[in-house]
């Protein structure tokens, strides 16, 4: 079951596709349904990912804004799996 991005902000609209389709792209895989909130990161100049799931589980990942997809997916990834 895929990862659900919910909402994205403060991301440019130049790359807020891009990072929502990583995010997504990393969350695909996933064994019940998990969520996720996009938001700029205003003081590290890049964005934080925070990744919801079942029986209370919360991550959050940090990224550029310029991180290839393919870095925003793998980190995602990481993520879950821990």
């Amino acid at each position: 079951m895929p990862i659900t991005v919910f909402e994205s902000k403060g991301i440019p609209a130049a790359r807020r596709e891009r990072i929502q389709a990583a995010v997504e792209s990393g969350g695909k895989n996933v064994g019940g349904p998990h969520e996720a909130w996009i938001a700029a990161d205003p003081f590290g100049g890049g964005f934080k990912v925070l990744i919801t799931g079942p029986q209370g589980f919360e991550r959050t990942v940090v990224c550029a804004l310029d991180d290839d997809p393919a870095v925003i997916s793998e980190r995602v990834r990481e993520t879950l799996d821990e």
